[in-house]
């Protein structure tokens, strides 16, 4: 008994040890946490002043504006500090002392205004986030490749305003295929153009993707063929207004997870692809400028799920094709801007 009470008092003494005493005020702050926040928050600009709960002398940083602990250990989990309504309230720099939280989960810094400066490459170090949003923020430059070593990332925004002194761009995007839990990856207005001819085959390798959104990205080639579609997960493509100028390629049809597809304003041309009409999941296809001047019919095919069609801007001639009127899933059925269609709606559809 003596035995195993020592070794109790062991166990108790290590778990003392590890959570640096912390039990004793459940939930609260951890003083290294809050000595790098404030630290973090003196090299922001804070003009309308949404950091006013972060006191000096304040000792539980749990409860100030943007942070989310853990209940239990006090660790902070979440820095939110996104800003919306156009207010753009953050500015300045990102100091280093981020790092020091090290249990950091979700870092949200979108919708402020740090005018130009570079995302940080020590964003890199800090392993334990999960998601991380620095979209409409003002960062410029290129992406560090840092971001590749976030292995436990799930979600990453990016995207970024189209001014020239705040657009962010890549060089290549193989970094992220070190993001093996990467699910939800949102780059629009992000420059692309140098990683235009391998971005496919990036993708290819991250089969964990479930919504992928790289909208007026400047990307010129997609790979016409792949020996084999490995993001089987996707349930969101959008990749409206870049410059693909090809055919539409079939492996996009082969994604039967597909519940969202945005191909529009890309020059695409030729007819579409039959494998669209047999996706199982596909509620919404958005298909606007597309060039198909002799393409009014779509393929014949099941289109069970399909409730938002649009072909607006695409040069359809002729007679709208039957098989549009057979979705009886439809909401939403666009055919702006398309002066030569010529026919009559169907009575049925208008009741």
């Amino acid at each position: 008994m003596e035995r195993s009470g020592f070794l109790i008092f062991l166990f108790l003494l290590n778990m003392l040890i590890y959570c640096g005493g912390y039990w004793k005020v459940s939930g609260s702050c951890l003083d290294s946490e809050r000595k790098a926040l404030i630290t973090f928050r003196k090299a922001l600009n804070d003009r309308h002043n949404i950091l006013s709960s972060w006191d000096d002398e304040a000792s539980d940083c749990c409860k100030w504006r943007g942070i989310t602990c853990h209940n239990i250990t006090g660790f902070v989990l979440k820095l939110d500090l996104h800003t919306y309504n156009n207010t753009l309230s953050l500015s300045g720099r990102i100091d280093p002392a981020v790092v020091e939280l090290k249990h950091l989960q979700l870092l949200d810094l979108s919708y402020n205004a740090f005018y130009g400066i570079p995302i940080p490459e020590f964003l890199g170090s800090m392993k334990e986030l999960r998601h991380l949003n620095l979209s409409y923020a003002g960062f410029s430059g290129r992406i560090p490749h840092q971001l590749g070593n976030l292995s436990h990332l799930i979600s990453l925004k990016l995207s970024s305003y189209k001014y020239p002194d705040y657009l962010l761009s890549a060089k290549n995007l193989w970094w992220l295929t070190n993001l093996t839990s990467l699910k939800y990856l949102d780059m629009p207005d992000v420059n692309l153009s140098m990683a235009s001819h391998d971005w496919v085959h990036v993708m290819n390798k991250c089969p964990s993707l479930v919504e992928l959104r790289l909208q007026f990205c400047g990307l010129s080639y997609i790979s016409p063929t792949l020996a084999s579609v490995n993001f089987t997960s996707l349930r969101v493509l959008h990749l409206s207004w870049n410059d693909f100028n090809s055919r539409i390629p079939k492996w996009i049809g082969n994604i039967s997870a597909l519940v969202s597809l945005n191909l529009s304003s890309n020059n695409f041309d030729g007819p579409v692809p039959y494998q669209f009409s047999q996706l199982p999941n596909l509620e919404e296809l958005q298909l606007g400028g597309y060039l198909c001047p002799n393409c009014s019919q779509l393929p014949e095919g099941s289109w069970s799920k399909l409730k938002l069609l649009d072909l607006y801007l695409s040069e359809l001639h002729g007679g709208i094709s039957n098989s549009i009127w057979n979705i009886t899933s439809l909401k939403s059925l666009s055919f702006s801007f398309n002066e030569n269609i010529r026919g009559c709606i169907p009575r049925a559809i208008t009741k």
